[in-house]
């Protein structure tokens, strides 16, 4: 999934948004004045405390869409220069399910999504009775969506100033918080001024330069979710990230704090390759009416009224004519999807086969392009496995360490940031940073 572009979508095209990813850009871009010390009364200000001037910063980059082992099957300088001076994983495994909303905000939270709330791009909630879409911007921008603290509000909350050029929940103000400097999401916006405005932040005097900064590109994952993964517009997509990369890179090193900057290259999930012919229609499965459906594409969600007994009956239906995945009972959901605690989740989940899709109508099944990328699949899926990479003060150089789990990033973070966590979360302190650290 992606913030992506305003684009003009055939309307069949439309009907696919439970499958495809990012929510319609927000309003032409600007730097908000909304965490000035008015709008964030419990953050930062603005100013750094005393003790944070010193202390490290920490650049979070997400390259959306982006596989693991793209890193090996490409030519790509600037990442590779990073690579040289830190240490990257041999893949990041995503969260269940492989989405956008999901895993960026576990990325910064380091809890599952049954825990953090936001379990798919889009959902019902039924406590709520009402439903979360992420191209909606009143959905997005209401912090009480989300749940856990994020890295940035852990930050403003200890006296830290943060800034966000883009992440999902960053422009809703969670515990009633938002970073110092935060965005509308407008895609259009090119690379190359969001990594100028980036240095500049690290440029700004001390008591007010962001220790925290989250930058995020859409561009890898909007090519491949309109068209094969082996078109040409997949490593033109990459090559241009990698030269938005060197541009950062060399600002950095313009900067008399470069030694003193962290930078972490991640992405949401990887991408692997689906068509019309594999996707199986809902209603073939259970009558649709008996049923609410929170979101459909490589994972389903089933609202059912009436109990478990109802439930079961659903999930049997399903079962029953399902040949490419699985339903189950909420409860049953294999533990290491970490996929049980939230009634978002409804009380039927269907888990596709990997490529394979369901689709909530005959017309969300028809595409232009086929076959196309697509993800949300287990995260097990060495398909889906992401992109880690830091580099760093005392971060180990030219290494590669085993794989690492979303969940534990924001735990690193906090080390890095000399900030204290969140009590509660599902991260595991030092588990990273024992990984990639020299002492």
């Amino acid at each position: 999934m992606a913030f992506l572009r305003r684009l003009v979508f055939p309307s069949l095209l439309l009907a696919f948004s439970a499958a495809i990813c990012g929510p319609l850009p927000g309003s032409p871009w600007r730097l908000n004045a909304a965490a000035q010390p008015a709008a964030a009364p419990h953050g930062s200000g603005g100013i750094n405390r005393p003790e944070h001037l010193d202390a490290p910063h920490v650049i979070l980059i997400s390259f959306d869409g982006f596989r693991a082992d793209y890193l090996d099957r490409f030519e790509l300088p600037n990442f590779r220069r990073v690579l040289r001076r830190g240490a990257r994983a041999r893949s990041m495994i995503p969260v269940f399910p492989s989405l956008t909303f999901p895993n960026h905000y576990s990325l910064v939270t380091g809890l599952y999504p049954d825990h953090h709330g936001i379990v798919a791009n889009r959902f019902y909630d039924p406590q709520r009775k009402a439903s979360y879409w992420f191209r909606d911007k009143q959905s997005v921008t209401d912090g009480t969506w989300y749940r856990g603290e994020p890295i940035w509000v852990t930050a403003e909350t200890q006296g830290m100033v943060a800034a966000c050029f883009f992440w999902p929940g960053s422009e809703a103000a969670i515990k009633g918080v938002r970073p110092t400097f935060w965005n509308t999401y407008d895609g259009s916006i090119p690379g190359r001024k969001r990594v100028d405005t980036v240095v500049e932040w690290l440029r700004m005097p001390a008591e007010r330069r962001p220790h925290m900064i989250t930058l995020y590109f859409s561009e890898l994952d909007t090519a491949s979710h309109q068209g094969p993964l082996d078109a040409p517009a997949i490593a033109q997509a990459l090559e241009s990230l990698d030269g938005t990369l060197g541009v950062l890179l060399d600002g950095i090193e313009t900067l008399p704090i470069r030694d003193r900057i962290y930078i972490l290259l991640t992405s949401d999930h990887g991408m692997v390759e689906t068509s019309a012919s594999r996707s199986v229609l809902l209603s073939s499965l259970v009558d649709t009416a008996a049923v609410r459906v929170g979101f459909t594409g490589p994972v389903a969600s089933l609202h059912v009224a009436g109990g478990v007994e109802q439930a079961t009956r659903i999930r049997d239906q399903v079962n029953a004519r399902l040949k490419n995945g699985r339903a189950y009972l909420r409860q049953d959901v294999p533990a290491r999807h970490h996929y049980r605690a939230d009634p978002r989740i409804g009380e039927v989940v269907i888990v596709m086969d990997e490529s394979w899709t369901v689709a909530a109508s005959v017309i969300s099944k028809l595409r232009i392009w086929e076959p196309w990328g697509q993800h949300g699949w287990d995260p097990q899926l060495q398909s889906m496995h992401a992109l880690f990479a830091i580099s760093g003060p005392a971060i180990r150089e030219g290494v590669t360490i085993s794989d690492v789990e979303n969940v534990d990033v924001y735990p690193l973070m906090a080390e890095l940031l000399r900030l204290r966590a969140a009590t509660g979360i599902d991260g595991r302190a030092g588990r990273i940073r024992r990984l990639v650290q020299t002492n």
